[in-house]
């Protein structure tokens, strides 16, 4: 009998895509990093310094700066995953869609 295919648990494709990114979590505590890849509901974010607590299901906010040096609005994100200095995060369901178009204006350059 043949084993039956491995589900691929992610619920939306990635783009590899490096931005500035400026992640805000609850505590106060804020990271600095790049994009690796983003996705509608997540980003990948590889942090500048490694992060100083346990950040592993912390909410926070998230924003990526332009070329120009400007903020995006910010995105309600959870962390999902950890690894070294790469922060895997989820971002909230109500911002998803706004997320996704500001990433849609951002490839088309507008």
């Amino acid at each position: 009998n043949p084993k039956p295919q491995a589900w691929n648990r992610r619920v939306c494709d990635r783009l590899t895509l490096t931005r500035r990114l400026v992640l805000e979590i609850v505590d106060g505590e804020i990271l600095t990093g790049q994009s690796v890849d983003i996705s509608p509901r997540g980003v990948l974010m590889k942090s500048d310094t490694p992060p100083e607590g346990a950040l592993l299901g912390m909410a926070g906010t998230l924003f990526i700066i332009s070329d120009k040096g400007q903020f995006s609005s910010g995105y309600p994100c959870r962390v999902i995953r950890l690894e070294i200095s790469s922060i895997a995060l989820e971002i909230d369901k109500k911002s998803a869609a706004a997320f996704g178009n500001h990433m849609a204006k951002d490839l088309l350059g507008q």
